[in-house]
């Protein structure tokens, strides 16, 4: 897969605000600015990426137009392209294993799976990861830094899967303050190396300093896919 195909669920929810509170004048409201960019992004976003020919287009997003739009939102920007996304919350579950799950979902189908942040599932991306352990990572939140084993299993180009044990540490890099829309966020930042003979990836997390929330993390969704920058715009 060389593109995400996510579809830009903020435009549309937003896109279905402006509709029903359009001015009876004729005139329009500040969301339709945002109705705008989001069909020239929608159409980048399926397309191949930015290239010198295609730069790529960035939505500035408002806090007026998160207010707009129904439920949590998070926003996906992958390394491969330089476009930029966004996310809908469809679920959470908890289960005998430490840490929430999320599922996030584009409007076509497409699923990121987090447990309290770190990436352990996707579905429709390529050469998808069906399951991570996370464990070792979260146990590295509490500021100590640490590490472990995480098992990932992913998805081969012949339909079969691998299970690999890969060998993590974690690294504490300070305290570092995101600015996320109109809030500036107070956040630990964390870096996971993780290591299978030849094979190897780095994450990096931003954890809130109050709370312990993951609000940014830049990490790897598998040998196909690459990188993906998840950050968490409303919730």
């Amino acid at each position: 897969m060389t593109f995400l195909k996510l579809s830009a669920l903020l435009v549309c929810a937003v896109t279905l605000a402006a509709c029903s509170n359009g001015n009876s004048d004729g005139g329009t409201d500040n969301n339709s600015l945002l109705l705008n960019a989001g069909s020239v992004l929608v159409s980048k976003v399926r397309g191949v990426g930015a290239s010198e020919e295609r730069p790529a287009i960035r939505l500035v997003v408002t806090r007026d137009q998160l207010n707009s739009t129904p439920g949590e939102v998070m926003e996906a920007e992958p390394d491969n392209t330089g476009l930029q996304d966004f996310l809908q919350l469809v679920a959470t579950r908890n289960d005998s294993t430490p840490g929430k799950v999320e599922v996030w979902k584009s409007s076509d189908g497409l699923q990121i799976i987090l447990r309290e942040g770190v990436l352990v599932g996707t579905k429709g991306l390529g050469g998808d990861i069906r399951s991570a352990s996370a464990a070792a990572a979260i146990a590295g939140f509490d500021g100590q830094g640490g590490g472990g084993e995480r098992l990932l299993t992913i998805d081969r180009l012949d339909g079969t899967a691998q299970t690999i044990a890969f060998s993590c540490d974690m690294t504490q890099l300070g305290r570092e303050t995101l600015q996320i829309v109109d809030q500036r966020v107070s956040t630990f930042r964390m870096r996971e190396d993780c290591v299978y003979n030849h094979t190897k990836f780095s994450n990096e997390y931003w954890v809130e300093t109050s709370g312990g929330r993951m609000r940014k993390s830049h990490q790897w969704a598998g040998p196909e896919f690459g990188y993906i920058t998840l950050t968490r715009l409303k919730s």
